[in-house]
């Protein structure tokens, strides 16, 4: 899904860092439109340490472990926005375990899941679009803060 979407983003304003725990996909020539790929494990902190409030993250891992561990060290950056590839029911697992690691249903709202806007998209093309359409939203703040996230926390 990241190699579709990065090229969206780029010419879009939105400077894609694209980091990946394995060698082989961690690959400039699989992202030349990133402004960097990095080899990194998702829990080491450095990953996270340079995320400011003008940043947006999409987190599009390989499996749910992994996406639980970028989304707990997401919650502790400052980032715009925090977007969730996946189903609801993926996500609503994904937050019962947030919870149990004690985060508040109002961090839970820092997730926007299912990340992008209902364009009926099936395609990695088509789903990039809907959420590039997403993230340029939030970037003009359309979105007030109130309706961001995941609604169903409570």
């Amino acid at each position: 899904m990241a190699q579709a979407l990065v090229p969206v983003l780029t010419p879009l304003d939105f400077p894609c860092v694209v980091v990946e725990d394995r060698a082989e996909f961690a690959r400039r020539e699989l992202f030349p439109t990133a402004r960097e790929v990095r080899l990194a494990e998702f829990s080491d902190p450095a990953v996270y340490a340079a995320i400011t409030e003008d940043d947006y993250l999409c987190i599009m891992t390989r499996g749910h472990q992994n996406d639980l561990l970028v989304e707990e060290m997401a919650l502790h950056t400052p980032a715009r926005y925090i977007g969730l590839i996946g189903s609801a029911r993926k996500s609503a697992a994904a937050f019962e375990a947030l919870r149990e690691k004690r985060f508040s249903n109002g961090e839970l709202r820092r997730i926007v899941t299912p990340i992008g806007l209902p364009l009926g998209g099936r395609t990695p093309a088509e789903i990039a679009i809907s959420i590039a359409a997403q993230l340029i939203q939030y970037r003009s703040g359309l979105v007030p803060k109130e309706r961001r996230g995941f609604h169903d926390v409570d």
